[in-house]
Formats: structure tokens, C-alpha cells, sequence
């Protein structure tokens, strides 16, 4: 156990001390400026080859490090940016599947001996793995619907912990090349522990269930029924459409913007309808349906807010307002936040000008999602750093804005154009003003 642990970790590890190398054999290439360019296309090429060869022979919370960098490379000019879609794309949909006599076992262990006897038909290829589990294709006996069967790797837990280590160190890694100054380690810590949450297939069910019942009469989603869960098995209603990374890909102007409207809402309205929020709002997690519908997939990582409390969503929309109105003590809502820690002082002009560059989307009837805008909004993370380095996100926080940040990600590749200041004003408590 501990030997598979300590190569798991050399391997994922071996990621960001390949890229360090490469930057010192490319001329230093240390600014982030400098990596966005399109003049570093070989460098780019071979660090999102070993991505792939690295993070898709893992599984775990290596798997989940690869889909956020699949997200992310929105960020990067499109010359560059067409490089890790073409490697990475593959980490959204597919992974390493279990055999069929592995996935027999999982099931007659968890469901009994006579588990076939609950389906009509059983499809044992794969339609889709992901980083703990994967998805069969099949028929439920009782009425003949289609249904999609999640079951969970049989070594997904051991994997998930012997990944932690690896991650957290790459994470570090990742980030000292970028910011040395960051605590790639506690952001790394929080997102282990929200994965090692989408190991319990029982409270997966809970959070699919309450969110059902919350949309169950909306027009605009369609969240599938849970129809049985036993330990490492779920079983649920299966959902058509076309994957969210394909409408990005290659869907008309009017399905990205519908695709992304949906996105907004599903991200503002979750914790007003039923106290969570979406962790995990990745394109394979999402399909757009011929009816125009959002399928929700996959609630294994759900950030579930305390009743009475500020949400993360009202937060950031008040540090963004605050930015807007000259008028306003930016640091002060900061703090009122729990964004800016207690004794520090940050240069005023460099927080607003941060926030207005973020916060563009709230500040305008529609705006358009875009990588010009992701890269915008970085730059001023860059050019506002020792601003940047001041703040940090209150407790309990982390995983929400990591879904918000992950989902703004998914609007910019989707290149859609939002009403997304309607979308806040219509969930968040009544009273703000974003022209004001």
C-alpha cells in the first residue's frame, strides 16, 4: 500500500518538476505573462503531454486536479489554450475503466447475488468514468426506463488517500511557480477534503434528491430521479443531451448562451432553494437537452451553506458593489466579508481596480463570458498581487468559491453571454443595487 502511494505520488509529483525544468531550459520563462504566450507553444505541448500521461493513469484526487486544469485553460490565448483542450478534454469525459468481472463484483457485493435481477438489461462497457467511479448504461427492471449505474472504483478510497499527498505537494508546486507567496497547501487540503466527500454514495443520493425536489417544476432543469442507492452503487435516472464541453466545442451561439444562462442560474439559485450549492459544476457534469433543459449530474460534491448566514455568493457580489460605488469603504466591506484579515492594511486603488476587473459580469444588463475576460480578470490578480497575497477566503468558504470560480471557467470556454447581473438580483436578498 504504502509503496503504490509513494510512485503515485512521484508520478503526479513529476508533473510541475517537468514544467520547472522546461522553464529553466526555455530561458526562465517565471512570469505568467511570459507562459501565456504564444511564442511558448513547445513548452506548452510537452507540459500538457505529461499532464495527460500523469494525471490520466490516476484516479482520485489526481483525476479532479486534471478537470480543473481542463476548465482553466479557458484562461490561455487560443492558440495555447488549443493545446491543453486537445489533451486535457479527455479528463472531463473519460478515464481508465474497471473490467467488466471488477464492476460484477462491486455490484453483487453491494446490491446481492442476484443484481441482475433488478435490471431488464445491463450494458458492462462503460459509457463514462470519472475520477472515483464510473457510469453503466442500463434498464431498470421494474418499468423498463433507461437508467445510468454509478459504481465506485473498489480501490477509490485507498487511491483517494494515497492521492492526498500527491496533490497537496503538486498543488504546492503549481503554485510556487506562479506565486511563490500562496498557500498552494491549505488550498490544496480543502479541495481533498470536499472530494473525499464524493466517496459516500448515500449522502450523494440526499443532496440529488433535495436538489430534485428543488427544481423538480422549473422548466429550465432536469435533475435526475434517484432510483436506488447501496453503498458504492447509484442508481439514477439516465440523462440524454449533449455534453456541456461539446456546446463549447462546436454548439450554436443560441445553445451556449441558453447553456449558460442555465449555468448562472443553477449557481445563484441552489442555496435559496435548497440551502446548497453545486460543487463541482465541471462540463461533464452538465447536459443540454433538445427541449433546452440543463441536466444536472453528479451531487457528490455540494457545498452545504448554514442556514441565517451570509452566502459565499452575497459576499462576492457585495465586495464587486462596493467596487462600483466610489463612494463606498472597499476595504471596509472587505472585511465585513471576511475576506481581508484583522491589522491588515492594502492599497485601496489596487483593491478596486482588482474587483472592477473581476466583477465586470455584475456591472453590466449582459455581458459576454469570454478567455479575454478570464485573462483580464488574472492580470489584475497579477498586477494586484501584494493585494492579492493580503486576502484570504473565510472558513468554510473555499469550496464555494472554488465552484463559482470553476463555473465562471465554464462560461468564458462556453463564450456565453449572460444576463448575469438579472440572474444575482433575482436570487440574493432584496435590496442591493448594482446601478447604483
Amino acid at each position: 500500500m504504502r509503496i503504490r502511494s509513494l510512485s503515485r505520488m512521484a508520478r503526479l509529483s513529476a508533473v510541475p518538476v517537468g514544467v520547472t525544468r522546461r522553464l529553466v531550459l526555455a530561458g526562465g520563462l517565471r512570469a505568467l505573462g511570459r507562459l501565456t504566450d504564444e511564442s511558448a507553444l513547445d513548452l506548452h505541448e510537452r507540459t500538457a503531454d505529461q499532464l495527460v500521461e500523469v494525471l490520466g493513469g490516476l484516479r482520485g484526487g489526481a483525476m479532479k486536479f486534471g478537470q480543473v486544469l481542463s476548465v482553466y485553460e479557458a484562461v490561455l490565448p487560443p492558440a495555447v489554450s488549443a493545446v491543453y483542450r486537445r489533451r486535457l478534454a479527455v479528463l472531463q469525459e473519460d478515464a481508465r475503466r474497471e473490467s467488466a468481472g471488477t464492476v460484477e463484483r462491486v455490484l453483487a457485493e453491494d446490491l446481492g447475488p442476484g443484481w441482475r435481477d433488478l435490471f431488464a438489461s445491463f450494458d458492462l462497457d462503460a459509457a463514462a468514468a470519472a475520477s472515483l467511479g464510473q457510469v453503466h448504461r442500463a434498464r431498470w427492471g421494474a418499468d423498463g426506463r433507461a437508467v445510468a449505474v454509478k459504481v465506485q472504483y473498489p480501490r477509490a478510497r485507498d487511491e483517494l488517500l494515497g492521492d492526498r499527498d500527491a496533490v497537496v505537494l503538486a498543488m504546492r508546486l503549481f503554485t510556487g511557480l506562479l506565486s511563490p507567496e500562496l498557500d498552494g497547501r491549505a488550498l490544496a487540503t480543502e479541495l481533498m477534503d470536499r472530494i473525499a466527500e464524493e466517496l459516500d454514495y448515500a449522502g450523494e443520493a440526499s443532496a440529488q434528491r433535495a436538489f430534485r425536489a428543488a427544481y423538480l417544476d422549473d422548466p429550465g432543469f432536469l435533475v435526475p430521479e434517484v432510483v436506488l442507492q447501496r453503498g458504492r452503487v447509484l442508481v439514477t435516472g439516465w440523462v440524454g443531451g449533449t455534453p456541456l464541453a461539446r456546446v463549447a466545442e462546436s454548439g450554436s451561439r443560441e445553445a451556449r448562451d441558453r447553456a449558460g444562462l442555465l449555468l448562472t442560474r443553477l449557481l445563484f439559485s441552489g442555496i435559496p432553494r435548497c440551502g446548497m450549492m453545486h460543487g463541482d459544476p465541471h462540463p461533464g457534469n452538465f447536459r443540454l437537452l433538445d427541449d433546452g433543459r440543463l441536466g444536472v449530474l453528479d451531487f457528490g460534491a455540494v457545498y452545504r451553506h448554514p442556514p441565517g448566514t451570509v452566502t459565499p455568493l452575497e459576499r462576492w457580489m457585495n465586495v464587486h458593489l462596493a467596487a462600483l460605488d466610489d463612494g463606498a469603504d472597499l476595504e471596509e466591506a472587505l472585511r465585513e466579508a471576511g475576506f481581508l484579515r484583522p491589522g491588515v492594511r492594502a492599497d485601496p486603488v489596487r483593491l478596486r481596480e482588482l474587483f472592477l476587473r473581476s466583477g465586470a459580469p455584475a456591472f453590466a444588463e449582459s455581458f459576454r463570458f469570454d478567455a479575454a475576460y478570464l485573462r483580464d480578470a488574472l492580470a489584475g490578480i497579477t498586477a494586484s498581487m501584494p493585494v492579492g497575497l493580503s486576502m484570504a477566503f473565510p472558513p468554510g468558504a473555499v469550496h464555494a468559491q472554488r465552484a463559482l470560480g470553476v463555473g465562471i471557467g465554464v462560461l468564458c470556454r462556453l463564450e456565453a453571454e449572460v444576463p448575469f447581473q438579472a440572474e444575482a438580483l433575482r436570487w440574493l436578498p432584496a435590496g442591493e443595487d448594482l446601478a447604483g
